[in-house]
């Protein structure tokens, strides 16, 4: 675990865990003091000049501190690790900027697809609000900025800590609009789609378009539909799912929401490849792909590709295949990397390797699995696939 590793060093300590654990404190009420007297009750020593330190970033709490810390905010030490590798987003922070005007920056970093970058506008107009209480008595735009940030981390994959930011935000603010109450939910089913609850999913997803309906609000209801039209997808209901899924494309267009539009084409492209028509799911995801890259959604045409490469695997066109997932590849590999994509691609590359009895690409295809395994929250059947894989080469071995 990184955050072990970093333990364990001399290495002075990180300013983004530091800031976490500050972010956390704050969040709860919590005094230096008050966290002491939480840690002793649940078994651990940590001092309030020691706790100081490490927010400063001075230096780093040992794993068995890390495990105390954990209970005391409710949350999982991986969350810590988690933490540590957005580390490298730091360098990507603004120098200074006004709180909702470093959301609108954010905002359109989201939109392009670099959430790196809009993760680090999003932190820093979080770590102002902190700092100057005063700006929003409301709670609403500390809200609306915790809400975009877990957006930044579900698409960095990083599923715990976006839902952690969700929580607060639903229980920090006095009173959420309801346009952000819905969107909430949103991300909450969304992320629970990614972990494979299902059920969870469209509770979430069918509350928020209930929100939307009684407001009017037409662009959260389109990604509501949206959201319950990927459930279905994943329950292998497709052709519900292409139902629910034309009623968000007439709302996004409606709304002249383009991005979005897009993706569920894409989505409805994957279904119609699913249920074995190949020749009309070829043609959207085609004709998705030339949409995404007339708008320069360059994370939209690296999923078009993967998905058109699943295609022709399933058709048994395996150079055509081949040739999709390294286009995706280069696109989802720089500058800013997608490792669900890319693991999906190097799972058919994998596939396709072994069905080509080509010992020496299925090894580096499976290196590559292994690789981006470590880095991945989000649950799918190409990952379940693959652990069950390694579970049975590890119970063998």
């Amino acid at each position: 675990m990184a955050v072990e590793a970093h333990a364990d060093s001399a290495l002075k300590g990180s300013v983004r865990l530091g800031s976490y654990l500050r972010r956390l404190r704050v969040g709860y009420g919590y005094s230096l003091r008050r966290v002491e007297e939480r840690a002793k009750a649940e078994g651990g020593e940590i001092d309030n000049s020691q706790l100081s330190r490490y927010e400063k970033g001075i230096c780093y709490p040992s794993f068995d501190k890390l495990r105390v810390l954990a209970n005391v905010f409710n949350v999982s030490v991986q969350a810590f690790s988690d933490v540590v590798d957005l580390e490298a987003c730091e360098s990507l922070k603004p120098m200074d900027g006004e709180p909702s005007a470093l959301v609108k920056e954010g905002n359109e970093a989201l939109k392009s697809g670099m959430y790196s970058q809009a993760f680090a506008y999003y932190d820093f107009a979080l770590d102002q609000l902190h700092e100057g209480a005063l700006l929003d008595s409301t709670g609403e735009l500390t809200a609306q900025t915790r809400v975009n940030l877990a957006m930044a981390l579900s698409r960095l994959g990083k599923l715990a800590l976006a839902e952690q930011e969700l929580r607060h935000a639903l229980r920090a603010a006095k009173q959420l609009s309801p346009t952000l109450t819905a969107r909430a939910l949103l991300i909450l089913a969304n992320l629970h789609a990614d972990q494979g609850d299902h059920l969870l999913s469209e509770v979430e997803a069918e509350r928020a378009l209930s929100i939307a309906k009684a407001e009017g609000l037409n662009l959260i209801a389109a990604r509501a539909l949206h959201t319950l039209g990927r459930v279905l997808a994943q329950k292998q209901q497709h052709l519900a799912a292409i139902d629910r899924y034309r009623e968000a494309t007439t709302l996004y267009d409606a709304c002249g929401e383009r991005n979005e539009a897009v993706r569920v084409r894409i989505n409805v492209g994957d279904c119609y490849v699913a249920l074995g028509k190949m020749k009309e799911g070829v043609r959207l995801l085609r004709a998705a792909l030339a949409e995404a890259r007339l708008a320069g959604l360059r994370r939209m045409e690296a999923q078009a590709w993967s998905n058109l490469g699943e295609a022709h695997f399933r058709a048994g066109e395996m150079e055509q295949a081949q040739s999709c997932l390294r286009q995706s590849d280069a696109l989802a590999g720089s500058p800013e990397k997608y490792p669900d994509i890319l693991f999906f691609n190097s799972y058919y590359e994998w596939k396709m390797a072994s069905n080509q009895a080509n010992p020496t690409r299925e090894k580096i295809a499976f290196g590559r699995l292994k690789a981006l395994r470590s880095t991945l929250e989000r649950r799918m059947p190409e990952v379940e696939d693959f652990d069950a894989y390694v579970e049975r080469r590890r119970s063998h071995a």
